[in-house]
């Protein structure tokens, strides 16, 4: 016996023509001071909208890794609508401005195709 899905009627009227709603976004950028900076959104119904604010400070240091790639930890920024806003670190790729904050799990990516990315990386 067949069972039709809950909203089937929903998904039949969207032509395939229409691209999905975005649901994350970055855009990188430089300040007055010639420093780069990266932001970054994301959206999901569980969670609602949460901003990130990717900004060298006072203490920020280039490291090197083995493969060559040069990364600055900067601090960032986390809106997370009535929540609040709170403060952790991530490291960026001075080149690219990928940022990664490791304690949230999240990569903020401004060059991924449409639009930027900003989400979850790896595994659970």
């Amino acid at each position: 016996m067949a069972y039709l899905k809950k909203n089937s009627n929903r998904s039949n009227s969207n032509s395939s023509n229409q691209e999905q709603k975005k649901h994350s976004g970055a855009k990188k950028g430089f300040t007055k001071k010639n420093e780069p900076y990266c932001t970054g959104w994301n959206y999901s119904k569980r969670h609602g909208l949460i901003t990130f604010l990717c900004v060298p400070y006072a203490k920020t240091a280039v490291h090197t890794s083995g493969n060559g790639v040069e990364w600055l930890n900067v601090m960032v920024k986390v809106t997370r609508g009535i929540a609040g806003t709170s403060i952790t670190s991530g490291l960026m790729d001075r080149r690219t401005h990928r940022t990664i904050v490791k304690e949230l799990g999240i990569v903020i990516n401004p060059g991924a195709p449409k639009g930027g990315y900003c989400g979850r990386y790896g595994k659970n």
